[in-house]
């Protein structure tokens, strides 16, 4: 039984593992590199989530549930370091997400149709400063400037800036687009991983529910059709996508305006955490399935 549950979880990596492989391929990382950065999640994941009673996986143990030796797992560990430039590509994704749908969705920004008006770049209301002040975080507006514009979701005239887009998708030759696939593949990851070994109905928090997943899928659709399924999901999924952003804008935690101390943690103080959902388009043809 063991035995064949164990094939299934290799069945099921091998599918997964595809695309990262290709993605690997087209960008020249080696099967040696691959197999080195490998060894480093390895130790990362046994380290971070195989604790016993909640204590930090020791070396030993990551050396028996790995199958790497304790003398190289003291090594990976001692290397381990956050991966800061994921987590700033991801903040970054965010946030100008976060000021393009303010600019289309605030009264202050936007007309009664929702539609996003040239804003001055100065002011103290109605501006592109006013903006950046309100739903940029602690991030200076001349930084933010500079990289909406750099991504094409702006544009300046005179002394007017106009946004290009409603959501910021970074361009396929940018990096940041393949930290973005990164972290939608991580996120999609974490869910199925979740709902396969965390869920426990027995216990009533949050942690242990189970999280949305659901796909849509016909084998057996004419191929005249795939144009318009594509403009039916864009229109049908951007829709959606929509109210859920209007839904998390009305219930985030307010930030203390720029400037101002944070104030220290109580024991009864709000907590953010990061909600979403994500969408995605499926097609495969004949060919692809072996059908």
């Amino acid at each position: 039984m063991a035995d064949n549950l164990k094939a299934h979880v290799i069945a099921t990596v091998k599918s997964l593992m595809k695309p990262i492989i290709m993605l690997l391929l087209r960008n020249g990382v080696t099967y040696k590199e691959f197999a080195v950065l490998c060894k480093s999640i390895f130790v990362e994941a046994a380290a971070q989530d195989y604790g016993i009673r909640g204590r930090p996986t020791n070396v030993s143990r990551i050396a028996v549930l790995t199958g790497i030796d304790r003398k190289e797992v003291k090594r990976i560990k001692d290397l381990l370091q956050e991966n800061v430039l994921a987590l700033e590509a991801q903040s970054s994704q965010d946030r100008i997400t976060r000021i393009l749908t303010a600019w289309h969705r605030d009264p202050e920004f936007s007309d009664d149709e929702h539609q996003a008006r040239p804003l001055p770049i100065e002011g103290e209301h109605g501006s592109f400063q006013s903006l950046v002040r309100r739903f940029g975080g602690d991030v200076p507006r001349q930084a933010l400037f500079k990289e909406m514009l750099r991504v094409g979701v702006i544009a300046k005239q005179d002394d007017r800036v106009t946004p290009l887009s409603r959501y910021y998708f970074p361009a396929q030759s940018d990096p940041q687009a393949l930290l973005r696939a990164g972290s939608v593949i991580s996120e999609l990851g974490e869910t199925l991983f979740h709902n396969l070994y965390v869920v426990d109905d027995s216990k009533p928090t949050s942690k242990y529910r189970r999280r949305f997943e659901r796909r849509a899928s016909n084998n057996q659709v004419d191929s005249r059709y795939v144009k318009a399924f594509h403009a039916f999901l864009e229109a049908e999924g951007q829709a959606f996508l929509e109210r859920v952003d209007a839904w998390l804008s009305e219930h985030e935690v307010a930030e203390p305006p720029t400037g101002e101390a944070v104030p220290e943690k109580r024991a009864n103080a709000t907590t953010s955490v990061r909600l979403g959902v994500g969408v995605f388009a499926i097609e495969k043809s004949d060919r692809d399935t072996g059908n």
